[in-house]
């Protein structure tokens, strides 16, 4: 593996599970065995590594969703490989490490932010329009019941909210998505959303 992708790498580890702000460079460069000197030289400062590990990162999960959404499977199916995908990225974040980019990386932050919303409009709209020709979604309008999401998980898998509610992420996802599309499927997709759901730990 090249040096810079081992920095990369643990960066991404160290930043994820103990926060940015309290990891410092000095552990990243003794965990490798490099000096400072050498992790400068692909990223000139601690904010040019969280940012190349957030674009990183954002590009990775975009690579594993949209295969995932593109698959000859029913749309509460796509919605269950979906829950699986963010369940699996979150046990390896912290709602802390979430909450110091928000209050110390406020532009990067907002570009999350955005990058998150944007999948969901651009991905979930096509399983919503599949759900409700497949007679598992009712014939609600699409834009709303997206929006509806959208400002759902920007609500509520929100460092702020998980910190002061006590939650995971992957809980308080799974949970604003169940109640979301809940509210929309048929008495055909109702059984198989609550078991497919369920089943998702």
């Amino acid at each position: 593996m090249k040096e810079k992708d081992r920095i990369l790498e643990l960066g991404e580890e160290k930043f994820f599970s103990e926060g940015f702000y309290k990891t410092t460079m000095d552990e990243v460069a003794a965990e490798l065995r490099i000096s400072k000197k050498t992790i400068y030289k692909f990223f000139p400062s601690k904010e040019d590594l969280v940012k190349t590990i957030a674009k990183h990162f954002m590009n990775s999960m975009k690579e594993k969703i949209v295969p995932a959404l593109s698959t000859d499977k029913n749309a509460i199916e796509k919605l269950e490989e979906l829950m699986k995908i963010l369940a699996k990225t979150s046990q390896k974040i912290s709602p802390k490490m979430l909450d110091e980019m928000r209050r110390h990386f406020p532009s990067l932050w907002i570009e999350i932010d955005k990058f998150r919303t944007e999948m969901m409009f651009g991905n979930i709209t096509k399983v919503i329009d599949q759900g409700k020709k497949e007679g598992l979604f009712l014939n609600y309008p699409t834009p709303i019941v997206m929006n509806m999401l959208v400002a759902s998980i920007r609500t509520i898998v929100n460092p702020e909210f998980i910190l002061n509610n006590n939650f995971s992420i992957i809980e308080a996802a799974r949970t604003a998505f169940k109640i979301i599309i809940g509210g929309i499927v048929t008495k055909k997709g109702k059984q198989l959303l609550n078991y497919k759901f369920e089943v998702i730990k």
